[in-house]
């Protein structure tokens, strides 16, 4: 039951309003990068190669006309102890990112060894712009409070929500 949870997974919201296409760029350069990203997977996108990942996301917001400013929207997703393999943690990434199919290209991928609360955790990178209707993700608290429902469902883990807005934080 859910008053029953003892565990937690962590979701962290990262906001760079005025990173543009090198923060999209970096953005899919890491969640692809074959070295650390364990079962990468996305929607909308060739999650494969990091240049064909980039391009795809580009072309959307270059079909809507909307190239500038907050160029995605960086997710992670941090369990608890409790998931412990990676295979697992992919899976419960995975089924988390599927939450903005219905919208939004996105691309993901798991990684080992998050700082403090977990053994692993996974980073989903979402398109700003929905290639449904042009419009502008929402990284609003409600917004954000609603996808954190969808990975208590997915997870059976009690979410804990933090929004930070960054001016750079993917690794060069």
């Amino acid at each position: 039951q859910k008053e029953d949870w003892i565990v937690m997974v962590s979701v962290i919201i990262i906001r760079n309003t005025y990173g543009g296409d090198l923060y999209l760029r970096k953005g899919c350069f890491y969640v692809t990068n074959h070295q650390r990203a364990y079962a990468p997977g996305g929607h909308g996108v060739d999650y494969t190669d990091a240049y064909s990942c980039y391009d795809d996301m580009l072309a959307v917001k270059r079909y809507y006309g909307k190239t500038s400013d907050n160029s995605l929207l960086h997710i992670v997703v941090s369990y608890d102890y409790g998931v412990k393999d990676i295979e697992t943690a992919s899976e419960l990434g995975r089924r988390c990112a599927r939450y903005f199919d219905s919208q939004y290209q996105n691309v993901f991928c798991t990684h080992e060894a998050d700082h403090e609360c977990s053994f692993f955790h996974t980073h989903i990178i979402v398109n700003s712009v929905s290639y449904k209707d042009g419009k502008l993700i929402s990284s609003w608290y409600g917004y954000m409070q609603q996808f954190c429902q969808f990975v208590a469902y997915v997870t059976n883990q009690k979410p804990y929500l933090t929004l930070k807005n960054i001016a750079n934080d993917f690794e060069d």
